[in-house]
């Protein structure tokens, strides 16, 4: 990671050489309102889920201002509010004919586990107040981190690479220009239940002292898209497995159709005295066919495969089905989806079901 902080170091002097003013730069504000009613219930006698129907509203906007320097070169600021109105992530970057430099706080991350998803409603009921407990390949958008991007139309077959380099794992903002790193960033956390290890994420707090993922996406013939990244950490000397992710996908779209599939495979931070899970192996298709410019209906499966080290124990595959339908006019959407569950929180015969229906308005 010595290289890309001399690259940084280096694309800063030459920006600081090159121009002395900048200019002024434009605030703009984005974002997005959601209502929501839920339906979920329990499809098995074990292990029930049982909640009531729910109404829910979400926002969230982004402040963002932008302005190119005298030498071309192009800058970029911005901050996420979420519904509690407080910022949770943001970032700033540095675009020339170099490539990019970007530095983001719990914002930015390269992995490629859901780039395969495909649904009408923009997600997989994730707006639904139901966690079915997936684990995904790790993430450095939830750190504090550093990145350099490749310039683009630099490489051949639309090839762009990131990498990006986390000095310490903690995930929160540092709202200081000034701040210093965590105390507790070296830590190391057992991986002893399935609730320190599978959140929505894959991620666990406290694994490792550092974390570096790198992301290479290229687009070799019209309508396809294929893309892989790669998460390692660096652990201290209890691990007896070191975490480490990556993911593969494909795209393609021709007319009204669009189909992706998709693989992960993530390996948990374990110690040689602790019996619990050990690796995660995750499968995604999907496929969507627009009606017309308004109408579009899709059809998703995962399925995810959870291996322990525990004597005796068998692997454990939670899986999600979605069939949904969206209306779009203007910046409003419609949305409906009925997501099928099996084996929650990679929980034997613990299964569910909901209905979905959102209301978006963007602005």
């Amino acid at each position: 990671m010595k290289n890309i902080i001399k690259l940084a170091l280096v694309m800063l002097c030459s920006a600081s050489i090159s121009f002395s003013t900048a200019n002024s730069g434009e605030l703009t504000v984005t974002g997005s309102a959601k209502a929501s009613y839920v339906i979920l219930s329990s499809e098995s006698a074990s292990s029930a889920l049982e909640n009531g129907p729910g109404l829910g509203v979400s926002n969230e906007f982004t402040l963002s201002a932008s302005g190119e320097l005298d030498n071309g070169y192009t800058w970029k600021w911005f901050a996420d509010i979420d519904g509690a109105t407080t910022q949770d992530d943001g970032g700033m970057s540095l675009t020339t004919p170099y490539g990019a430099l970007a530095m983001n706080v719990s914002d930015g991350g390269l992995e490629l586990s859901k780039a395969a998803a495909i649904t009408a409603t923009g997600d997989r009921g994730s707006d639904s107040a139901f966690d079915e407990g997936m684990a995904e390949e790790y993430s450095i958008g939830s750190m504090a981190n550093i990145q350099y991007h490749t310039p683009a139309d630099l490489l051949p077959y639309g090839i762009a690479v990131k990498v990006a380099y986390a000095p310490n794992t903690t995930k929160t903002a540092n709202a200081s220009k000034n701040a210093t790193g965590s105390s507790d960033d070296g830590g190391f956390t057992d991986a002893a239940s399935t609730g320190a290890v599978f959140s929505a994420t894959g991620q666990n707090d406290n694994i490792g002292s550092s974390m570096t993922q790198y992301q290479v996406k290229a687009a070799p013939i019209d309508g396809l898209a294929i893309g892989a990244s790669y998460s390692e950490y660096d652990v201290d000397a209890r691990a007896a497995q070191k975490p480490e992710a990556g993911s593969v996908y494909a795209k393609y779209a021709t007319g009204p159709f669009t189909v992706g599939v998709g693989l992960m495979r993530l390996s948990l931070a374990t110690r040689d005295n602790v019996n619990t899970y050990e690796k995660v192996a995750n499968e995604k298709f999907g496929a969507s066919f627009a009606v017309n410019e308004d109408i579009t209906v899709s059809f998703s499966e995962e399925r995810s495969e959870a291996s322990t080290m525990v004597p005796g124990s068998t692997d454990v595959e939670l899986s999600v089905q979605q069939i949904a339908a969206a209306y779009t006019m203007g910046g409003m959407t419609l949305a409906l989806s009925q997501n099928q569950y099996e084996n929650v929180a990679y929980t034997k015969d613990k299964d569910a079901k909901s209905t979905v229906f959102n209301l978006s308005m963007a602005f």
